[in-house]
């Protein structure tokens, strides 16, 4: 099985951030770490591999800076990295990201790709979606559980849906986008964290991979500022006995919060 892993470098959302004063862009100097979905993807393309064989390739997009999540996806047991780094790439929109993601991937045989459901900055979950069209593979979105049959060239997968699950089948290749829950995430190991370092990372530019510096003149989408969330309730310190406290907290809840 030739697997296929889509990473994707994420602000800790654990970390304070702090926006620039044009209100555009947050201030450079907050930590990034793996998105937190793309963790599950990696987790499960190395079990798949480590049950029926094969090889697993780790794929990041960017300006700078995805070198470290490529490095910990190899000290987990993945095989191969691949960085397309290009400055064009900063503030890419999701649908341009899936199809320099697609171009590098035409070009690799695959039997299917793993990815994140989404990232944790935007929350889009449009990349997975756009990749599997522009590749004209099935999709499976919010996988839970996933049972691949290499013979029958098939994967049965539980995936969440609005208020409950559902069980789908569907031939590969095919694109997986990964929920929380999937699976038990590994710890990297010495052997792993060692080899990562050794390893070479195979970097790839835009030009490289066929497209123009001008490809990206219509972007789909177009970010128009940040702003912090509105601080709009208050708390309140309970004073006096028991039934005093008791009282006042009904009072907020109602008054204040409205939920009584």
């Amino acid at each position: 099985m030739n697997i296929i892993v889509c990473l994707k470098r994420v602000p800790d959302t654990g970390a304070r951030l702090e926006i620039e004063k044009d209100g555009m862009e947050l201030k450079p100097d907050f930590p990034w770490i793996l998105n937190p979905y793309d963790e599950f993807a990696i987790e499960e393309a190395i079990r798949i591999k480590e049950r029926f064989g094969g090889n697993v390739t780790l794929i990041t997009v960017g300006p700078e800076g995805g070198e470290e999540i490529l490095k910990r996806g190899v000290a987990t047991g993945a095989d191969v990295e691949v960085y397309v780094k290009d400055p064009l790439l900063q503030g890419l929109d999701e649908i341009n990201i899936a199809k320099v993601l697609s171009a590098v991937i035409s070009t690799i045989p695959f039997d299917m790709i793993l990815c994140g459901k989404q990232g944790t900055d935007s929350d889009s979950g449009v990349v997975g979606g756009a990749l599997a069209g522009l590749l004209d593979i099935p999709l499976v979105s919010a996988v839970k559980r996933l049972n691949i049959l290499p013979e029958e060239r098939q994967a049965h997968a539980l995936r969440e849906v609005e208020g409950g699950a559902e069980v789908v089948e569907c031939p590969l290749p095919a694109l997986f986008t990964t929920h929380k829950g999937l699976n038990e995430l590994r710890y990297p190991t010495l052997s792993g964290i060692m080899r990562a370092k050794k390893q070479e990372i195979r970097c790839l530019d835009l030009k490289s991979i066929g497209i123009a510096a001008n490809h990206f003149s219509n972007r789909n989408f177009r970010r128009v500022g940040l702003s912090y969330p509105l601080l709009n309730r208050r708390g309140i310190i309970l004073k006096g006995d028991i039934k005093r406290q008791v009282q006042e907290a009904v009072t907020f809840l109602k008054d204040e919060v409205r939920i009584l």
